[in-house]
């Protein structure tokens, strides 16, 4: 994971990507880094306590390697990876700051609220609070907060239609990446959710609520991405 977001940084180093960063701008990126990795171990959390996964390799200290490595430099690459597609597909990742609109206001806040209501949630659920009815909750929270995501992008970046595709690949290209060599490193283990069998349905091995997770997982440090450090604001 280290090596794979070092090569493809590299190759997105002209595009000032998550490596550019570590180069040239240490300290935004090691924000960055905290945000991410925070945020991680919150949700990591969460799955662990609800009992949606366990790593069967890893105990004690050894959490400390998840949470410090695993996580934050497997949203790294998956950064480095929409970068490198964003690149090769002529819609490279940069921020763009439109004229506020109504609707643009609406999805801002919207999107801010929803954000947090749902970290929250994981926040709650690591904590076992609420636990009857916290998974169905979140799930609802976490698709509503993609689609408001989505379409918050649109005001921040170009071509909103083509950049949903890179997305769409990005989460393809990735969840395959990671969850293929797992099926014989077993690092991680999933289990099945309290929800519906069509989240627990297996599409190429994998239930459909962890192929969605994908999608949570690619949002989620574009997100802290281009907020904390692709804003004018901030940069």
């Amino acid at each position: 994971m280290l090596f794979f977001w070092f090569a493809f940084g590299l190759l997105n180093y002209p595009h000032k990507s998550s490596v550019w960063f570590a180069h040239r701008r240490p300290w935004l990126f090691a924000f960055f880094y905290i945000a991410l990795s925070g945020t991680s171990y919150i949700v990591d959390q969460f799955g662990l306590t609800q009992h949606l996964w366990f790593y069967p390799l890893y105990r004690g200290a050894d959490m400390l390697w998840v949470v410090l490595v695993l996580y934050p430099f497997g949203g790294l690459a998956v950064l480095e990876l929409l970068y490198f597609l964003g690149g090769y597909l002529g819609e490279p990742l940069t921020f763009r700051e439109r004229s506020m609109t109504k609707w643009h206001g609406f999805f801002d806040v919207l999107e801010h609220i929803i954000f947090f209501g749902l970290m929250g949630a994981f926040i709650a659920g690591a904590l076992r609070t609420g636990t009857g009815v916290l998974i169905p909750v979140t799930v609802f929270l976490a698709l509503l907060w993609m689609i408001t995501a989505l379409i918050k992008l649109r005001f921040h970046i170009h071509h909103s239609g083509h950049y949903s595709l890179i997305i769409v690949c990005t989460v393809l290209l990735a969840a395959l990446s990671h969850e293929l060599p797992n099926t014989v490193a077993r690092e991680w283990v999933y289990l099945e959710a309290p929800l519906s069998s069509f989240f627990n349905y297996l599409l190429l091995g994998l239930p459909v609520w962890v192929w969605l997770g994908w999608f949570f997982l690619v949002l989620l440090p574009l997100r802290l991405w281009i907020f904390l450090v692709l804003h004018p604001r901030v940069r």
